[in-house]
């Protein structure tokens, strides 16, 4: 993200992409680290230049494309859990983080990072070893990260376009929630603000969220943690271990 930021500040144009074999200091929403083993997944950053009115899309650019990638490689459907972390089984198999810069009215730059654990063994990890899961656990073999960061970049460049072209991916984007119809808890780490909790209604155009809550009244919901209240079925049955035999697609 900063190597990406710095070149963006130089005149990079939109498209760059800087990706790492390993980051010594990776970090996710509200400032948490991101755990990564070395020479495991993709870490990438990705450098667009929106107008302001194309930004709310940027986030569902990056999750439709992730989910995409995800569900072609492992031929299980992904889910994205509102906002932006992408699930299998209820458990996180990439996240993303957008930073922007903009001056006045005007978006100078867009920076997209996304973490994708494709080859990481989340077991051994406690961390993240319960929340956590991998392509190459999902589907019990090694992926070709190669191949995944080239497909990741396709279907982003391909919703891009069609944000570019004015084109909404609101109800493509929303009907990969798995958070809608839940009853939920949003947090907002590092800052003051108290939770809320209800129940997820609806998404509006921009992808805020809105929460019902129990004394009748809808809350907004633009940026958040949230947390489900009721249990996922992670189907650790149908889930390969991360002992499987390595394979090389």
């Amino acid at each position: 993200m900063d190597d990406c930021r710095a070149l963006a500040r130089k005149g990079a144009p939109e498209g760059t992409v800087v990706a790492a074999n390993h980051q010594g200091s990776g970090r996710g929403r509200f400032k948490r680290s991101w755990v990564s083993q070395q020479g495991t997944n993709i870490q990438a950053s990705i450098l667009v230049r929106p107008k302001m009115s194309q930004l709310p899309y940027l986030n569902m650019v990056a999750a439709l494309a992730a989910s995409d990638t995800s569900q072609q490689i492992s031929d299980i459907k992904a889910e994205i859990k509102w906002p932006n972390d992408i699930q299998i089984y209820g458990k996180k198999l990439c996240g993303i983080l957008i930073e922007s810069e903009i001056s006045g009215s005007e978006i100078d730059f867009c920076v997209i990072g996304i973490g994708f654990n494709v080859n990481m063994n989340t077991s051994e990890n406690s961390e993240i070893a319960e929340i956590a899961t991998s392509l190459r656990k999902i589907g019990g073999k090694d992926v070709n990260r190669n191949f995944t960061i080239r497909t990741l970049l396709q279907k982003m460049d391909y919703y891009y376009h069609m944000v570019k072209k004015e084109q909404s991916l609101t109800k493509l984007w929303e009907s990969r929630l798995n958070t809608l119809g839940k009853k939920i808890t949003i947090s907002f780490p590092g800052t003051n603000r108290h939770g809320v909790t209800g129940t997820a209604k609806s998404i509006n155009e921009n992808g805020s969220l809105n929460v019902l809550l129990d004394n009748g009244s809808t809350f907004v919901a633009s940026a958040g943690e949230v947390t489900l209240q009721t249990k996922i079925d992670m189907k650790n049955d149908l889930a390969p271990s991360d002992n499987a035999k390595p394979t090389e697609l």
